[in-house]
């Protein structure tokens, strides 16, 4: 199994830092996985993120961004380390528990976003990378794209809009994914979305 990775450089902050992304659908194993986060198994330190709360790259790497910002600028983390502090950063309001509920990996999830730093203190490399979840992840590994994320069986528009307090009127794949998607009703909701997010830092 080939896995597609993307691997990006987060800028803006003190030392620039390369982030890998790679989208998981059809996952069998999340128990395990989760099993392993919760026994502090450092070879699964990554941000497990339930995909179907999640509805574009932008939104994920806003997440990413923030907690990378908050190691490296304000010095501090709320949670153990930068990537379940990427959970965190995912969610409206400062309940850590309540973010990991409604944005980290459950039993039940079978769309999954994993999100790996390498930073001065832990480097690590894409084939690196690309080992371990081929090894340990059961499940179809696609391109992390706007379109795929939004593929009916990854998102759950019910629960984004609970999330984030939005009116789901209107709110739905196919009226995100027109022709005037990813420059139309998509870059809205995303602004929504961030919006939120922005109130929550600052507040």
């Amino acid at each position: 199994m080939t896995i597609p990775i993307t691997s990006l450089q987060l800028e803006h902050i003190p030392r620039p830092h390369t982030v890998y992304i790679t989208l998981f659908k059809d996952v069998k194993n999340a128990t395990f996985l989760r099993d392993q986060l919760l026994a502090g198994n450092s070879e699964f330190e990554y941000a497990f993120i339930d995909a179907n709360t999640i509805i574009s790259k932008v939104h994920a790497l806003a997440a990413a961004h923030q907690a990378i910002h908050n190691l490296l600028v304000a010095g501090k983390l709320r949670t153990r380390n930068v990537h379940s502090e990427t959970v965190f950063c995912l969610s409206p309001n400062n309940n850590i528990t309540d973010a990991f509920k409604r944005f980290g990996i459950l039993p039940t999830t079978t769309s999954l976003l994993c999100i790996k730093f390498s930073t001065l203190s832990a480097p690590v490399t894409l084939e690196s990378i690309k080992s371990h979840l081929e090894r340990s992840v059961e499940g179809t590994a696609v391109e992390f794209t706007d379109e795929n994320l939004l593929q009916e069986t990854v998102v759950d528009w019910a629960k984004v809009a609970k999330n984030y307090k939005i009116k789901s009127d209107n709110l739905n794949t196919q009226s995100l994914l027109n022709e005037k998607a990813i420059g139309g009703g998509l870059k809205s909701l995303e602004v929504e979305v961030l919006g939120k997010l922005v109130v929550r830092t600052t507040g």
